[in-house]
């Protein structure tokens, strides 16, 4: 368990962090968040987190500024005071507090949430490991480009897949993968890499965007498109991508092996040279 939290303005001790009663992202999950990685003491696509931040309280009309360097020297101190070499930063904004109300004041101070947990990553090595998932319905919201913290679907749909002694649950939507319950989903079929257009449909998640980047140094043929179920299963190989996961195989989905439930050679590939320029920065 962390030491510390930083709520609003201040350190404090965990065990009493706490926010008031009527705060909207208790009541109404009026809020955002995001999960940055620490590897190595090192912040992981920082900048891309910060973007997404910034787009997430902009399409709530949450009044929220703040400063890249500022927010970095609390993470910094956090992660000195917790003692985090290697986990995540979870940072969430809410609206801030006010008598229930479906309707907000406009003048509300947003309440600032943030602290450090230790956690371990699958990385490419000798312990790298594919995953089995599940499919499930997606019964999620339409505006899933915001990440904001109205994570009941994903809920019920990620302890589905934990009963059933999987890694992951795949969203279908109208016969089509979507994406995960905290994951962008990939195929690959011969040279094509495939994988959902970053639209209101799905986050448009960071080790995705950076992923994009790595892409373009390969041969890769990149299709951003909507994949069926069928194609999903009928694939080469597949994989998922999530701050959390890295780069992550998957070699199982319901009761159909991918890859006969071996980890693929583009899937490692790629995995690699994320982790690289993950260390390399």
């Amino acid at each position: 368990m962390p030491r510390f939290a930083f709520i609003n303005k201040k350190y404090i001790d965990f065990k009493q962090a706490k926010i008031h009663v009527e705060d909207r992202g208790l009541q109404f999950a009026d809020s955002v968040y995001e999960v940055i990685v620490i590897l190595n003491n090192n912040f992981i696509d920082l900048k891309f987190h910060l973007q997404r931040l910034r787009y997430s309280l902009n399409q709530l009309d949450i009044k929220f500024k703040f400063n890249d360097n500022l927010l970095k020297k609390i993470f910094i101190n956090l992660i000195n005071k917790n003692k985090t070499t290697n986990g995540i930063i979870y940072l969430q904004v809410t609206r801030g507090i006010q008598y229930r109300e479906h309707k907000y004041n406009k003048n509300l101070s947003p309440t600032l949430i943030i602290y450090t947990r230790n956690k371990k990553f699958n990385l490419p090595g000798k312990n790298f490991a594919g995953v089995n998932t599940i499919t499930y319905e997606d019964l999620r919201w339409k505006r899933r480009d915001i990440k904001t913290v109205n994570l009941l679907p994903n809920v019920i749909a990620a302890n589905k897949a934990k009963k059933m002694k999987a890694y992951e649950a795949i969203l279908i939507q109208n016969g089509k993968v979507t994406e995960g319950t905290s994951s962008n989903i990939w195929i690959i079929k011969k040279n094509n890499l495939m994988t959902h257009p970053a639209n209101t449909d799905i986050l448009k998640g960071v080790t995705r965007t950076s992923l994009l980047n790595i892409i373009k140094k390969t041969s890769l043929n990149l299709i951003e498109k909507s994949f069926t179920h069928k194609q999903l299963l009928n694939a080469d190989e597949v994989f998922l991508t999530s701050s959390g996961s890295f780069i992550t195989p998957i070699i199982k989905i319901d009761n159909k092996k991918i890859n006969n439930g071996k980890i693929g050679n583009i899937t490692l590939k790629l995995a690699e040279m994320y982790s690289k320029s993950c260390i390399n920065g």
